[in-house]
C-alpha cells in the first residue's frame, strides 16, 4: 500500500469542506425572503386577474342526492337540498385562459350503494366540458375544468 491513510482522510475532509461552501450559498435563506411578512405574496389574485364571464353548469345524477354544493375559490357558488337527478344553473366567475376549477361535494341517501355525478360547464366560448365523479353515500373532489 501506498501513503498514509490519515493523509487519506484528510484529503477526502479537505474535499468535502470545499464543497461546503456552495452547498451552504444554495440552502441558505435569503434576507428578503426573511423580512417578508407571512402568507403576504406580491402577485395579484387569480379572480382579480380573470374577468367575470357567464358559465352555465350541469349535473346530473345517477340517484338524487340529499344535497350537493359546489364551491369556487373557497366560496360556495351553488347548493341545492331539492333531490333532483338533473339541476342546471348560470354562474358568475371569472374564467382565466387555465380554466376553472371547482370543488364539488354531494350526499347520497344510505340504500344508494354507488353513486355517480356528471358535471357539464359550459365555458363563455360556447364549448361543453364534461367530469364524473364516482362515490358511495358522499363525494367530494375537485374538479378542474380547462
Amino acid at each position: 500500500m501506498r501513503g498514509s491513510p490519515l493523509v487519506r482522510a484528510f484529503i477526502a475532509f479537505l474535499a468535502i469542506l470545499a464543497l461546503g461552501w456552495p452547498l451552504w450559498r444554495l440552502t441558505a435563506v435569503d434576507e428578503a425572503t426573511k423580512t417578508a411578512a407571512p402568507g403576504a405574496t406580491t402577485e395579484a389574485p387569480a379572480a382579480a386577474a380573470a374577468p367575470v364571464r357567464e358559465i352555465k353548469l350541469q349535473v346530473t345524477f345517477t340517484t338524487p342526492p340529499k344535497s350537493f354544493s359546489i364551491r369556487h375559490l373557497g366560496r360556495e357558488v351553488w347548493s341545492d337540498k331539492n333531490g333532483k337527478t338533473e339541476a342546471e344553473k348560470t354562474l358568475q366567475l371569472p374564467y382565466p385562459k387555465e380554466g376553472v376549477e371547482l370543488q364539488f361535494a354531494a350526499d347520497f341517501p344510505e340504500v344508494a350503494p354507488l353513486a355517480a355525478a356528471r358535471l357539464v360547464l359550459t365555458d363563455p366560448q360556447g364549448d361543453d366540458h364534461e367530469k364524473s365523479c364516482w362515490g358511495t353515500r358522499r363525494i367530494e373532489e375537485v374538479v378542474a375544468f380547462p
